[in-house]
């Protein structure tokens, strides 16, 4: 239901004259398979620039950790949760200070231009998607804010760099134009992409742990988006998880998106915070261990949400349980953020 069509227009990127045949390709860009797709990319997109950092510190540096728990009725999911701050890369640059630009076009013709041109300089530009128009997902399910690495293009195709895949990954022009312009309710975008634009030899990245840290805390104990984000939205979600079969019709697919985005789509598991925790361990934070224990109560609940979502009909002692795990999910959570709060 979010699909857009895109215009038609002169010159567009299947007309032979608008790109090469033979690919052109990034000289020396490594991508390094990863968990998660923004770290990931961040952590390429820097190392091609001569910073080596660990994926868990580009997350970490990006005030990572969040939560949202967004009603959508009438949408499917009916309910959307996301333990991710929404601007990760954006946070990044914010809260480091490192010399990363980012531009937007609400034109897609001119967006792909802005990103061909950057692969022509010779260097990768990091691009936020809805994976549901990239060729390598197959159109699975709508997920907005989804990084990549251009990395290169032909005719027809641009070759990029995503989270966990070996390689380079050839998805078509057509629906790399889709991905950067998906108007989706939770996070519409609008060609978003990064490029480095100064020198990051030197530069000190873990200089900004105590920041970042203190961000991520502020954002769950007082989150700008109330009662949807944070903890605010942690306790709505506690409560009322455990008795969806009641209340919305689509119990089981909520139920799985829900496993999903908690324990797969990219989290590195339990809904971010195992890679959190070991961010926390790098700086050499003491609440590590916080972060690991809520890392293995959203492991829990996942496993339950994803029992839950295979049974045909709803069993009351499966949900009992499901709303359980949500409240030890709650506790955990809520003792963590006390711990990093500045």
């Amino acid at each position: 239901m979010w699909e857009r069509g895109m215009p038609e227009t002169e010159g567009t990127d299947s007309d032979p004259r608008a790109a090469p045949s033979a690919p052109v390709l990034v000289p020396g860009f490594e991508h390094r398979p990863g968990r998660h797709c923004g770290s990931t990319a961040l952590r390429d997109l820097l190392g091609f620039h001569g910073a080596r950092l660990s994926e868990e510190l580009a997350f970490g540096l990006g005030a990572g950790p969040c939560f949202y728990f967004v009603p959508m009725e009438g949408s499917s999911p009916s309910r959307f949760i996301n333990g991710r701050t929404r601007a990760l890369e954006e946070e990044f640059v914010r809260l480091t200070g490192a010399p990363l630009e980012l531009a937007t076009f609400p034109d897609p013709n001119a967006s792909w231009e802005a990103a061909r041109a950057v692969v022509d300089s010779g260097a990768p530009a990091l691009l936020l998607t809805d994976l549901y128009y990239l060729d390598h997902y197959g159109n699975s399910a709508h997920f907005p804010g989804h990084a990549v690495v251009l990395a290169g293009y032909d005719a027809t195709h641009a070759y990029v760099a995503d989270t966990g895949f070996e390689g380079l990954q050839r998805t078509s022009l057509d629906g790399l134009r889709r991905a950067r312009h998906g108007d989706h309710p939770v996070f519409p975008l609008a060609g978003h992409m990064f490029t480095v634009a100064g020198d990051l030899g030197g530069f000190d990245f873990a200089g900004a742990a105590d920041a970042a840290i203190a961000a991520a805390a502020r954002r769950m104990q007082d989150p700008e988006f109330g009662e949807f984000q944070g903890l605010p939205a942690l306790r709505r979600f506690a409560a009322e998880v455990g008795e969806w079969p009641g209340l919305i019709d689509d119990w089981r697919w909520a139920a799985r998106f829900a496993y999903q985005v908690i324990e797969r789509r990219g989290t590195g598991g339990g809904n971010f915070r195992a890679m959190y925790g070991r961010f926390l361990g790098e700086v050499k934070n003491p609440a590590a261990d916080a972060a690991h224990e809520a890392s293995a109560r959203w492991s829990e609940l996942a496993a339950e949400l994803l029992a839950a979502s295979e049974e045909e009909s709803p069993s009351s002692e499966r949900w009992r349980r499901v709303g359980v795990a949500a409240r030890a999910v709650l506790a955990a959570e809520t003792d963590l953020w006390a711990r990093l709060a500045p």
